[in-house]
C-alpha cells in the first residue's frame, strides 16, 4: 500500500520495495521532480517492513527541513556507487 507524505516542499513516497518484499522504500520528490544526489539518480530510503509510521514519518520531516543531513545524504549516495 502506497503512502504519500509532505513536508516544507518536498513529496514522500513510501510503498513496497520491489526489490526486497521485507522493506518498504521512500522516494524523494522535489517540485514534482526526483530529488537526486549529484549523478542525477533519484535519492531513496529504504526501511524495514516492521519499523514505525512515526519513524518513516520523522525522517521524511527531518529531510525536508534539515540541509545538512539531506546533504550528508545526497552525498554519501553519490559515494556509494564508488
Amino acid at each position: 500500500m502506497e503512502q504519500t507524505l509532505e513536508f516544507s516542499g518536498f513529496r514522500f513516497v513510501v510503498a513496497p520495495d520491489p526489490d526486497n518484499a521485507g522493506r518498504q522504500l521512500v522516494r524523494i520528490f522535489k517540485d514534482g521532480a526526483p530529488f537526486t544526489d549529484l549523478h542525477d539518480r533519484p535519492i531513496t530510503r529504504s526501511f524495514a517492513n516492521n519499523v514505525s509510521v512515526a519513524s518513516v514519518e520523522e525522517f521524511c520531516r527531518q529531510f525536508a527541513t534539515d540541509d545538512a543531513m539531506r546533504n550528508q545524504l545526497r552525498v554519501r549516495q553519490t559515494l556509494s556507487c564508488c
